[in-house]
């Protein structure tokens, strides 16, 4: 991927967190918004490698898209009723979606060969993926029995 498509993802994934971390309290109201970044990132991307845009694939640009906003108002309306992490949650997995369509349009953009498919489990697993990393596994997974053992007791003498 080269800068000006990098800088471009991430100018894109920027304001749709900050949208989707805005527009949270109302249902639905972000991914209405997030949608048409979506297809501005695609325009974007495909002007910039100079492809017409009769030659993007398009529906699979749209799966991810539509596919990645019904996944989002899904994990909105479950997690989105826990207050503050509904916020957190509602921006992060706006920017997982932006950087999955970012991804997958500059790999098919960039190759001659038609682009792989794409099936909601990958959206779904893209966006649940950044939600589940604070349960990633630490360096040291015991550490936290570790801290809370109390020292044995003294052997007798």
């Amino acid at each position: 991927m080269d800068p000006k498509s990098r800088r471009m993802i991430n100018k894109c994934s920027a304001v749709a967190a900050v949208t989707s971390f805005v527009t949270q309290p109302i249902p639905g109201a972000d991914e209405l918004i997030v949608v048409p970044i979506h297809y501005h990132l695609s325009v974007s991307l495909a002007r910039h490698r100079g492809v017409s845009l009769l030659q993007v694939p398009w529906l699979p640009v749209s799966k991810i898209i539509w596919g990645g906003a019904a996944v989002r108002l899904f994990a909105n309306f479950t997690l989105g009723l826990v207050p503050v992490a509904g916020i957190f949650s509602n921006a992060i997995t706006a920017v997982a979606l932006t950087e999955l369509l970012g991804r997958y349009l500059d790999g098919a953009l960039s190759t001659p060969a038609s682009p792989p498919a794409i099936s909601i489990e990958t959206i779904r697993d893209a966006v649940r993926s950044p939600l589940r990393a604070w349960r990633a596994s630490r360096p040291w997974p015991g550490v936290r029995r570790v801290f809370r053992r109390t020292a044995p007791a003294p052997a007798p003498a």
